[in-house]
């Protein structure tokens, strides 16, 4: 007999329920008693694209038919070179449009960020010289404004910290993770 864990009403939580009718897929909550109707849901791939800086990778999220994906929503994205975590950053649907959401069937690509390791962007101040520098750090990694950091044997010391979603962060103390960083901001202070 199967069985399966479904979502049922009067329990209020999925519990273990029995194929009663395959044919009607008529299933019976073992706790309860109650029976409902489950159509099992069809898991497809979505082709996806990862961007990790300036590197761009093909591969693709597992997702259920019928299943909306949005902006912002995170899934694993299986690619030649093994998993990553990534980001949904634009979603094209099969008409060639772009869009802020989409319903799996209708959805071409997924284009995401990885989010799992990310590329941290750095203005070095030294007086009237300011140096791009990148890090490659794990996306969850923390950065405070009047952190020190210690770059190629030099003392440098956070002071304001620009996130993606476009705010900045001056106050000292105020930390914001990798993942969420556009550039950090920090003057020299000394070796």
């Amino acid at each position: 007999m199967k069985r399966e864990y479904i979502y049922c009403d009067t329990c209020g939580e999925e519990t273990l329920h029995e194929l009663i009718r395959e044919e009607k897929h008529l299933y019976r909550c073992t706790e309860c008693g109650t029976f409902t109707t489950h159509l099992p849901r069809k898991e497809v791939e979505v082709r996806a694209i990862i961007s990790s800086g300036a590197e761009s990778v093909r591969g693709s999220i597992k997702a259920y038919e019928g299943d909306e994906l949005e902006k912002g929503d995170e899934y694993i994205v299986e690619t030649e070179e093994g998993h990553k975590i990534g980001e949904i950053t634009s979603i094209e649907l099969k008409n060639g449009k772009r869009a802020e959401s989409g319903k799996v069937g209708e959805i071409e690509t997924v284009w995401l960020r990885d989010v799992g390791e990310v590329e941290v962007r750095m203005s070095l101040h030294k007086r009237s010289v300011t140096t791009s520098y990148k890090m490659v750090v794990d996306g969850e990694t923390e950065f405070e404004v009047g952190e020190v950091l210690y770059i190629n044997g030099k003392r440098f010391r956070i002071h304001r910290i620009k996130l993606i979603s476009g705010g900045v962060l001056r106050g000292e103390g105020k930390r914001a993770r990798a993942r969420e960083i556009r550039r950090i901001y920090a003057k020299y202070e000394g070796r």
